[in-house]
């Protein structure tokens, strides 16, 4: 079965529920799709976040077994993808094989449809999609948190420079962490780049909080959903870039 490109449903909106959002917490990794995965449980962290997230993605008022789900097209408009739940759409047997959340696997194929369509990821990101089984796989989050949102993010701190770790920015990198320990209505990623972190080379993860008392800060990987503690220094001297939202800025 295809997926379906449609103009936007003003009538009656079925939004996901919360238990919905709530379950994105608990669903693990199979793809690359961690930029993916990672932006939406980290807006499912703030009233804001959430609030796009049921925009966004909507059970069809019609058809219960189709999620719709929206993308905001290069020229800024927003348009609907069909997927349907109690059918393989082609080309994506491995996914339904593996990623059971149908939220999840509906914004995936989304993603692959929309990349496919217009070919809008940065080119550097494109260069691996021969080698990967779906176009949905491999990005950096500012392009899905756009493209999801309908926002650039707020909060970019080098993921297209030239670095190797966030040792260059630390101010800035300082700066947001004090913010965040005053302000934790939050929506932000992490990402490693040469440098990894337990093996992962470019690889993005929740940055769940800071605690600057204690001088660390809580990562979370959608990899088997494992949280962890690092302290601020080797925090800095591990990662590449940092991106995302407060909470005021998705309004």
């Amino acid at each position: 079965m295809k997926c379906y490109l449609n103009s936007v449903n003003l009538g009656f909106k079925s939004s996901i529920s919360d238990k919905e959002i709530d379950d994105l917490k608990k669903t693990p990794q199979y793809f690359s799709d961690c930029y993916i995965m990672c932006t939406l449980e980290t807006l499912s962290h703030t009233d804001n976040g959430r609030k796009i997230l049921k925009k966004q993605i909507e059970h069809d008022d019609k058809d219960e077994s189709l999620i719709n789900c929206y993308l905001y097209k290069p020229d800024g408009l927003r348009e609907k993808y069909q997927i349907p739940t109690n059918t393989i759409v082609d080309g994506y047997e491995k996914l339904y094989n593996a990623q059971k959340n149908e939220i999840v696997r509906s914004i995936d194929i989304s993603v692959g449809e929309y990349e496919k369509r217009y070919k809008a990821k940065p080119w550097i990101c494109r260069i691996t999609d021969d080698f990967k089984t779906y176009t949905f796989e491999n990005c950096i989050p500012s392009h899905f948190m756009k493209i999801f949102t309908g926002k650039e993010p707020t909060v970019n701190i080098a993921e297209m420079d030239f670095n190797i770790d966030l040792s260059s920015r630390r101010d800035e990198v300082m700066a947001l962490f004090e913010r965040m320990d005053k302000d934790k209505k939050h929506s932000l990623v992490i990402g490693t780049g040469l440098k990894g972190l337990e093996g992962r080379h470019w690889h993005v993860y929740i940055l769940e909080d800071v605690d600057l008392k204690n001088n660390t800060i809580k990562v979370k990987n959608k990899r088997g959903n494992v949280e962890k503690n690092m302290d601020i220094e080797t925090a800095i001297n591990t990662f590449k870039y940092i991106v995302g939202y407060f909470d005021k800025d998705l309004e």
